[in-house]
């Protein structure tokens, strides 16, 4: 006999699918964060990596999708060098660097857009299937990264004490280079799952603050890869909710306030992503040296 599943269930499975996608760009740009991180440097430049990633994947992808994503890899590595670069050989304040390198983003890919394709862009598609799939595995290669490599304990110990890592024969100037390199490499790889994967196309901030988020998923997870996948999972999820109440046309009311408007419900990963990061002040412990300039 046939069977037939409820209403109910068909919007538990789109919820839990939306939720899954929702979180593709969070884990990939958090798990870049992680590097940076916990090689001692502050990445708030997540949110212009993963937008410079989506214009450069949107823009060489017209043609060929893997151009696009070849493009902005290589867009999102040079940002990544430059924040590096800013932060440990101009001792630049690693959060005035990151801004500096959003806003940058923000105007030049507005900017280009505008000149190069003000009428709209098609760019060539790669099934978001295969982000899903590298989004579940690239936390636990990041995790044997940290714990298993030459690499990733030097990079771990920079991160905790750069004067005994240098005293240990460590190079600590070139391991942050590199991590936080690699942060651009896989915040632009996020920024290529909305341009390639998710739509094939280019809009001007389309990254809407998922940098930010992707940060707080590695405040809230505590600088690991698991707990920020869990975390970005638990932001997925609501925007999964905003957009799942949006397409079911679910009105509620309460106090004289229409909870399920569009404009309230798009502030819901925000708002919940506020509300995560003040549940874990006080007792989420970053890595000794995050942020300090004297290495």
């Amino acid at each position: 006999m046939p069977t037939y599943s409820s209403p109910g269930s068909f919007w538990l499975i789109a919820l839990i699918t939306a939720t899954l996608y929702g979180a593709v760009p969070l884990i990939l740009a958090a798990m870049g964060g992680i590097l940076s991180e916990r090689a001692g440097v502050v990445n708030i430049a997540l949110e212009g990596f993963i937008l410079t990633g989506a214009f450069f994947g949107a823009w060489a992808g017209q043609n060929y999708a893997i151009a696009g994503l070849a493009a902005a890899l290589i867009a999102g590595a040079l940002l990544g060098l430059l924040h590096a670069l800013l932060t440990q050989k101009a001792r630049m304040n690693h959060v005035v660097s990151g801004l500096g390198i959003n806003l940058f983003a923000a105007g030049a890919t507005r900017y280009l857009s505008l000149v190069y394709f003000s009428g709209g862009i098609t760019s060539q598609e790669i099934d978001p299937r295969k982000y899903l799939v590298v989004a579940a595995i690239l936390p636990f290669g990041i995790a044997f990264l940290l714990k298993k490599t030459r690499f990733g304990l030097r990079l771990r110990a920079v991160g905790e004490n750069p004067e005994s890592a240098r005293m240990a024969g460590i190079a600590v100037v070139p391991i942050r280079i590199l991590a936080v390199t690699l942060s651009g490499v896989l915040a632009a790889l996020a920024g290529t799952f909305l341009s390639l994967g998710e739509t094939p196309t280019f809009s001007r901030d389309m990254s809407a603050g998922k940098g930010y988020i992707a940060l707080a998923a590695v405040i809230f997870g505590k600088w690991n890869p698991a707990g920020a996948t869990i975390a970005a999972l638990f932001f997925g999820l609501f925007y999964a909710i905003q957009t799942q109440m949006q397409i079911s046309g679910i009105h509620l009311m309460w106090l004289g306030v229409e909870w399920s408007s569009p404009f309230l419900l798009d502030t819901l990963p925000y708002l919940m992503t506020i509300a995560a990061l003040v549940s874990v002040v006080g007792r989420a412990v970053p890595p000794a040296a995050l942020g300090k300039e004297d290495a």
